[in-house]
């Protein structure tokens, strides 16, 4: 990883696993690199698109009553990471094979369009791949998960 290299870290909240029946209800990204650390951050609380709630209860009622409507919070999101996306930042996630394919149905249900495109990197699997484990105790409050999992991302990874 080169020091300077952009990096977009995502983190959601769902009601629970399935998309489609549950909700993203909470969507946290933070931006950085190594040698500048954390340099902006962005947070969404989405209101739920049904009723159906497994996981994260607090979250969804929170969502329920204060969350942007999907749409609104996924151009938000659009909008604020077009800047890092110019300069080439990689999408990233804990594990990516969850959050990301939150992120690809809520963009294409809601912009017409993903805009990072087809890649993510798993951070999970980028330690295990240097034989390390990626180990972070989280509030399960997305953008703080975000922030910490980055930060953790930079020092350890």
């Amino acid at each position: 990883m080169t020091d300077a290299r952009l990096w977009i870290m995502v983190d959601i909240e769902t009601s629970g696993p399935i998309i489609g029946t549950h909700s993203m209800t909470e969507l946290g990204a933070v931006v950085g690199s190594r040698t500048r650390g954390v340099i902006d951050r962005f947070e969404a609380l989405i209101a739920p698109i049904g009723p159906a709630v497994k996981t994260s209860r607090g979250s969804y009622a929170r969502a329920q009553t204060s969350g942007r409507p999907p749409a609104e919070a996924m151009a938000a999101f659009a909008a604020w990471s077009k800047p890092y996306r110019e300069q080439r930042a990689s999408f990233l996630a804990r594990p990516a094979a969850f959050d990301w394919p939150w992120i690809v149905q809520y963009a294409w249900a809601y912009l017409g369009d993903n805009p990072f495109g087809f890649k993510a990197v798993c951070a999970s699997s980028w330690f295990e791949g240097r034989g390390k484990t990626f180990k972070v105790e989280l509030p399960h409050v997305a953008v703080e998960d975000a922030e910490l999992q980055l930060r953790h991302f930079f020092v350890e990874g």
